[in-house]
Order: structure tokens, then sequence, then C-alpha cells
């Protein structure tokens, strides 16, 4: 695995958490339900449409010190992502104050040591692992989550006095904290998220607070000479349509144990589909003006919708699209950052163009004008769509059922609908 962030055009950044609730059911450590639908569908489809995969540095240590406590038997999940040539790491995740809940003094700072350190721990705090173990549930909100990372500290400092010291730390971080540091370091690229269910609420209010950058954007289109309402044409929010990916997948798929094979006969499939969103983000970030940008996205809407003809289901996802500096640029703040950390009111309310640019850390004005600016996109699953479109979730429920061999509680729909209303936050589509 490549410990170096690359971010290659078409990629998705991954939650551990997303990966547990997966490998829970699908290893056969627990019975799917309604939640665990949700959460399939927005893995299908990011697995199939994705290039390439990333994973943050500290998921995967916390990963590692978990595993064998929570999926003694295996993660097929987590096993079909790992074996892919396409996975990064990267760094950061949440915030840092950890606290520390196992430290020895050890001879040396190697990978050995670091590894026995994990078996102790695992062996002594086994029921600790497991009761911050997290699954979806429309009914009980998410506060925190739990994740476990390993370092050392001591050999050059006094305070531990001088000694090498081998440490796992335990981070909590609210499902908010967890979206917004997955948002904010990939927020130079066009990158999807492929997050549990329960952080569904997060992902929309941080999606919807990018989108308020499009009054800059009708400003640049002004000022690039491209008309404005062709450019508010392709902002904001859209829906996409898309094949019944996970129909598709439980329709070839005979038990559980398929799952990984079926999900890769059917990635390879969808090869032109992966490739077609690559040629799109390279498109959009090679483009020198509005316009180029505009024509792009107008033929990735061609070329997409010609391709799901093929399929009478009607199945959509939630396209935002936002203003962004490319990373070309070399500026250390974007306007995503910016929105994040100060009041919008204060920077629109007049849409003084040298205050915004004062704000964001850029030279001057004019300096933007000559910029690439990129039209940055991201994706979510479309769950409304799954639910009120009966057939679908009524086929996929038929489905899982005779995969798992199991029955699925049909009141929890009920729930489901109710938590789904309740954060319908997203801007109208246009």
């Amino acid at each position: 695995m490549n410990n170096e962030l690359t971010i290659e055009h078409n990629s998705c950044i991954v939650s551990s958490n997303l990966l547990d609730e997966l490998d829970y059911v699908i290893g056969g450590y627990g019975k799917p339900t309604i939640e665990f639908i949700f959460n399939f569908n927005a893995f299908v489809e990011s697995y199939l449409l994705s290039s390439h995969f990333i994973l943050t540095q500290r998921e995967l240590e916390h990963i590692e010190i978990t595993k064998k406590v929570l999926f003694p038997n295996g993660r097929p999940i987590l096993d079909m992502l790992s074996k892919s040539n396409n996975i990064s790491a990267v760094g950061g995740f949440g915030n840092n104050i950890t606290q520390c809940v196992y430290v020895d003094k050890v001879e040396k700072n190697d990978a050995e040591t670091a590894q026995k350190a994990i078996e102790t721990f695992r062996q002594r705090d086994s029921e600790r692992i497991k009761s911050n173990f997290i699954l979806s549930d429309f009914t009980k909100p998410i506060a925190s989550v739990k994740t476990y990372s390993l370092g050392f500290a001591g050999k050059d400092q006094p305070e531990f006095g001088s000694k090498s010291q081998v440490l796992i730390g335990e981070t909590t971080n609210q499902p908010l904290e967890i979206v917004k540091s997955f948002f904010n370091t990939i927020t130079n690229h066009n990158v999807q998220a492929a997050l549990p269910v329960f952080t569904y609420q997060e992902q929309l209010k941080e999606l919807g607070k990018k989108a308020i950058s499009k009054e800059i954007y009708s400003k640049l289109s002004e000022l690039q000479g491209q008309k404005i309402q062709d450019a508010e044409n392709h902002f904001g929010t859209e829906l996409q349509a898309i094949p019944p990916l996970v129909s598709i997948v439980l329709s070839k798929t005979k038990s559980i144990e398929r799952i990984p094979e079926v999900l890769n006969e059917i990635r390879e499939d969808f090869t032109d589909f992966r490739n077609c969103c690559e040629k799109f983000e390279k498109t959009l970030n090679d483009a020198s003006t509005i316009k180029e940008q505009i024509d792009a996205v107008k033929e990735y809407k061609k070329f997409w919708s010609v391709l799901v003809k093929k399929y009478s289901d009607e199945s959509t996802r939630l396209m935002f699209r936002f203003l962004d500096v490319a990373k070309e640029s070399n500026y250390e703040n974007s306007v995503d950052n910016l929105i994040d950390t100060q009041s919008a009111d204060d920077i629109f309310k007049d849409l003084n163009l040298g205050k915004v640019a004062g704000k964001a850390g850029f030279l001057a004005w004019d300096k933007i004008k000559e910029k690439r600016i990129l039209n940055k996109f991201k994706g979510v699953v479309n769950l409304w769509s799954l639910l009120e479109n009966s057939p679908t979730i009524d086929k996929q429920i038929k489905d899982i059922e005779r995969v798992f061999k199991t029955t699925i509680d049909r009141k929890r729909l009920s729930v489901a609908k109710g938590y789904l209303k309740k954060i319908k936050t997203v801007p109208n589509t246009v």
C-alpha cells in the first residue's frame, strides 16, 4: 500500500466505520438491517464507480489494532479493498487530542515492538474495543466515535525520562468532526467520500455550506465573459442518473461468500464509467476558463446519459458543485476552507471582491482572474430516491433476504423515512 497521498482523478476516500459495518454483516458476524442496505448502497456506488481509493493513516492503525478482536474470522470487504492496486493512505483525521490507553517501556522503536504492544492491548482491553464498536441505528444518534492509534515517544524527551515508550491512544470524534476532517483533507480535489449513514446529516451540511460560493462563481463568470445564467445551470446541486448498482450486484449473487467476487466482476464491467469520470475531472483541471469547464460538464452529462439508457431503473445520486481555486494555483487557502472557518454572511453581504480576496489570503483579486478555476464536485447516494421508489427498496430487501438467508424487519422502513425527512436539508436541485 502506498503511504503517500496521491490524489488521482476519480478518487474516493473511504471511512473505516463504513468498512466495519459492511464486514460485520458480510463477514457473518451480524444480520443485515435497513441501515445496512443504505451503507451497502454507499459502498457499492463508490467501489464500482471510483478508480482510486484513499484511507486515512490513523484509520488504518485503528483497523490493525481492532480487527482481531472485532473480526476474528476475517474481513471480506476490507480484504477485497486492500488487494486493490489503486489504494493510498493519507495522514490526518479529526482532532488530535488523544487519551493514552496503553504505554510500555521498550528497547526499540520498530514494527516488531509495535505489533507486540498491539497484541497485548488487544488481549487486555478487548472488552473496551468491543464496547466502542459502532453500528448505524436510525433510532440511536451516534454521539461520538472512538479511534485507536499507535506511536512511540520518550527517546529524546526528558519528560519521558528519555526512555523509549510505545503508546496506544484513543481519540474521540463527533460525526461532524469526522466529516469535516475528511472533506478538509481533500478540499483541493474532486474526491467522493464513502461514509456510513450515521454521518449523512453532517455530509449534507458540509456540502450545502460550500455551495454558498455560487455568488463568487457568478462574478467570475461575468469577469470571464461567460453568461451568468449558463454558469448557474451547472452549479449548486442536481440529480445525476446512475445504474441500479446494488440490484445488479445482488442479482448476480447467490451467497454471502460470493459478494466480493461479484463486486470485482461488475467493477470490471463498469470500466467505461470510471474512464468517463477520469476524463471529466482531467478536463476540468486542464480548463483555463469557465466556458471550457461548462463545455466539459455538458460532454460529461451527454456521455453519462448514453451509458445509463440501457437501465430502466431510475436510481440517482446527488451531485454538489462548488467553486475553488485549482491546486495548481499554489495558494495556501481555498474558498472552501474560508467558508469552514468564517462567517459566510460577513464575507458575502456586499460581495466586496477585495475583501474576499484579502480574507482568503490571496495576493490580489486580479491574480485570481488569471488562475484556473476548478468547478469542484462531490456526490452522495440519494437515500430519499431509494426509499421513495418503492420497487427499488422492496427488490433490494428481497434480494438481501435471499442472499443472507434471513428476514429484514420492514417496520424499520418507517423509521428510516422519519430519519431522512428530518435531515433533508439539501438545496433545491437545478
